[in-house]
């Protein structure tokens, strides 16, 4: 492992020069939304542990699975993006944890054997020993989840138990804190 880890140091990312080079990231490239439960039949099919190798870790994995579930529509579906012109190569568009109105571009190289380059425009997202939890999401949901039925039921979704602050609480006696009352 750590000698795996030592000649990726020393490579850089191709696929983000492809992307620069290229210029997937500009508005004008054509990308075509889709279901990623449908889409890429060709994507390798991963265990979580053959995940967890590419991460180098658990850390990035159990972030995917939020990350997985934010991503997901109300439906279920799961939007990732396919060029006809840039074969094995998939987009996503990823919202940060941290700011809500940012949201972070990525794309996946890949075959139906295995997963051989990603690059995000995140700060971590360039890295080649590891990846991003961005990535991590999108090659977890392609790779594990959307072939497990139950992946995703065992992560809460803390957005459940946030109350509408438009609506308004009655509170009654039966609310109180306080045993005297």
């Amino acid at each position: 492992m750590a000698a795996k880890m030592q000649f990726l140091a020393r490579t850089s990312n191709e696929l983000q020069a492809f992307v620069n080079d290229k210029g997937l990231d500009q508005r004008s490239y054509k990308w075509t939304p889709i279901d990623a439960k449908e889409a890429c039949p060709m994507f390798p099919r991963l265990s979580e542990d053959e995940i967890r190798e590419m991460t180098l870790g658990v850390y990035q994995v159990k972030l995917a699975r939020s990350y997985a579930q934010e991503h997901c529509d109300n439906d279920g579906s799961y939007q990732i993006f396919v060029s006809t012109e840039v074969p094995m190569v998939l987009s996503a568009k990823i919202q940060s944890r941290h700011v809500s109105t940012k949201r972070y571009n990525l794309w996946i190289k890949h075959n139906n054997i295995l997963v051989n380059g990603w690059y995000c425009t995140c700060k971590n997202g360039s890295r080649v020993v590891g990846m991003c939890a961005h990535i991590t999401s999108v090659i977890w949901y392609l790779s594990y989840m959307r072939h497990e039925e139950s992946a995703l039921k065992n992560i809460p979704n803390w957005a459940d138990a946030i109350q509408d602050a438009s609506r308004e609480t009655v509170l009654d006696e039966s609310d109180s804190d306080d045993p005297e009352e």
